[in-house]
């Protein structure tokens, strides 16, 4: 026998090559399966956190939202308050003219109407004057036609009639008047004031 040993195997309990691929495609498949559900799970937290972000801004929006609601209504309230405060001012004082407004009208009315009594019956003075010295004026023409004289009369702001007999105008006789009459003629007013011979 040979003294010579034969050459340990260096190879042994080493994967062959074969085996290296296998193990390899193997561990790939793994790889890319972790990174897939760590992608997955990656995307699930994202999306959860911007899931979240988008319900809290929501709530801001919505706590925003009913905070410039309540601040409009408060103040439209106000206004509401102001506008109701203001619209009675201006009734009380439209009243408070429409009161005064009254009163200088019945005062005004009532002024006038005691003026326009005042004027009428200085109207019916002057009317009852003028139509004496009308009369007055026609006796003195019919008696001075008749040569017959007519006592003076006396005026003070108004008309004084003559005081003539018992009989009145209607059947005066001149000779009451102390003048010389026509002997037997007795005078009475027309149904025009003018004098007239009436029969015995």
């Amino acid at each position: 026998m040979s003294g010579i040993a034969p050459p340990v195997p260096l190879t042994t309990g080493m994967p062959d090559p074969a085996t290296i691929a296998k193990q390899k495609d193997a561990y790939s498949k793994m790889l890319e399966q972790q990174l897939r559900q760590g992608v997955t799970v990656l995307d699930a937290q994202v999306k959860h956190q911007k899931d979240y972000l988008i319900a809290q801004a929501d709530q801001q929006k919505k706590q925003f939202t009913m905070q410039i609601e309540m601040e409009v209504k408060q103040q439209e309230m106000a206004l509401q308050q102001q506008y109701a405060e203001q619209s009675m001012a201006l009734q009380q004082q439209a009243a408070q003219q429409k009161a005064a407004l009254e009163q200088q009208a019945m005062q005004l009315t009532m002024e006038y109407q005691q003026k326009k009594a005042e004027e009428d019956m200085q109207r019916q003075q002057f009317e009852m004057e003028k139509q004496q010295n009308e009369m007055q004026a026609r006796m003195q023409a019919e008696m001075q036609k008749l040569g017959v004289s007519m006592p003076a009369f006396q005026q003070q702001g108004s008309a004084t009639a003559p005081a003539f007999g018992a009989g009145g105008l209607g059947g005066a006789q001149f000779g009451s008047f102390g003048a010389p009459a026509a002997s037997g003629t007795t005078y009475v007013y027309g149904p025009n004031g003018e004098l007239i011979p009436k029969d015995a």
